[in-house]
């Protein structure tokens, strides 16, 4: 199971919700542990109620055609129950009558069914989709006292459970052997636009699904370069990249140099470098977001680069900031054992070269794990191969 339902029933009760509907594919997800197709792959909706009390049945509501098929993945342990979604076609699209008899006529009607089912059709409940909720309550007589659970969701998600840590250590793998990949066709003189279709490729070969990358080629006394350009000694070309595993993400960041680097270059590297180091112990629960990046921005100032002003601190999980942010805003948080922690460390220096460090965190108690190769951040491109400066 993917959620933790000891930290969903804390939440639950601090807020006096008697379940939490998803709408959403990763949220749905998350609380039942199954990607349907309907909502991953064709735009149709799969939803999750999550009852507090265990004794009820948490169900997953999703489209007929969709409803043979929690075979997928490790499936649910959740019930499945159907609503229509063209007539004609039955459970597992299976050739049905072409009145769809018998179904909800639309996932509004089925959740309300079946809360109805659970008695719950007068209780608190907290809806992904508040919108969802109100047309709910209005098909229920406004019965229903309808509050938001987007970010209470998040809440629930930010302390990783042992199968959602063993996705993300894959996904940090395979967007760290996706790097190296594209920085060694980078050594081997492709430019940037060529090893960005390199990285696309590798994570996917590797059994992830590429998201995002974020390569930047600088030339120092220069600027930004452009992706086509031709590189030279000297030059820089940093990496922010995100790759899936089942679902669940990672965020990395890296640096290349061509040739051999600099002695500046590698005195504000290694700024950066033991900087961080010496902050990791400060990563404690019950510290705010905003303490822990004062402190990582004044440790890489103090080990040699007074110029650094700024990093970014998020969690990471089924989401790129994997914490409540209300309005959608990225708001500061509180951290909390068992959360994954990512930091945003870029730096230019103007004449040196443009820099990008970014490691993967698990935050255990009084231990912390590095989910990445934390001897990787830092590669030359010599003689066509990426090489690890330590």
């Amino acid at each position: 199971m993917l959620l933790n339902r000891d930290r969903a029933d804390s939440l639950m009760d601090a807020q006096g919700v008697d379940a939490i509907i998803a709408s959403t594919p990763v949220n749905t997800f998350y609380l039942s542990s199954w990607a349907t197709d309907a909502s991953w792959g064709f735009g149709d909706l799969a939803l999750a109620i999550l009852p507090r009390d265990h004794s009820l049945d948490a169900a997953v509501l999703t489209v007929e055609v969709d409803m043979g098929q929690p075979q997928q993945g490790q499936g649910t342990w959740m019930i499945v129950r159907g609503y229509a979604r063209k007539p004609g076609l039955g459970a597992g699209g299976v050739q049905g009558v072409m009145t769809a008899e018998g179904l909800p006529q639309n996932h509004q009607e089925a959740i309300a069914a079946h809360l109805r089912e659970l008695r719950l059709d007068k209780g608190r409940i907290a809806f992904e989709d508040r919108g969802l909720g109100l047309d709910v309550n209005a098909l229920l007589g406004s019965s229903l006292e309808v509050v938001a659970a987007r970010d209470l969701l998040r809440d629930i998600r930010m302390v990783k459970t042992p199968a959602e840590m063993a996705h993300m250590r894959a996904a940090a793998r395979k967007t760290e052997l996706a790097l190296q990949i594209s920085a060694e066709a980078v050594a081997a003189g492709a430019s940037c636009a060529e090893a960005e279709r390199v990285f696309w490729s590798a994570a996917a070969l590797a059994g992830g699904r590429p998201v995002f990358l974020l390569i930047t080629p600088y030339r120092p006394g220069f600027g930004r370069l452009p992706k086509n350009a031709t590189l030279e000694q000297g030059d820089t070309v940093t990496f922010d990249a995100t790759t899936e595993f089942n679902h669940y993400t990672s965020d990395i960041g890296r640096t290349a140099i061509i040739g051999e680097p600099s002695a500046e270059q590698l005195r504000h590297y290694n700024a950066t470098r033991l900087g961080w180091r010496e902050a990791l112990p400060h990563f404690k629960a019950g510290k705010r977001s905003t303490e822990i990046e004062k402190i990582v921005v004044s440790c890489i100032q103090a080990n040699g680069n007074p110029d650094f002003r700024a990093c970014g601190l998020h969690s990471v999980g089924l989401e790129h900031t994997d914490h409540p942010h209300p309005g959608g805003g990225m708001h500061s948080f509180d951290l909390v054992d068992g959360m994954v922690l990512s930091c945003d460390l870029p730096w230019i220096g103007p004449d040196i070269g443009k820099f990008h460090f970014e490691d993967i965190i698990h935050l255990d108690e009084d231990r912390l794990e590095i989910l990445n190769d934390a001897d990787g951040r830092l590669l030359a491109c010599i003689d066509g191969r990426a090489v690890r400066v330590d």
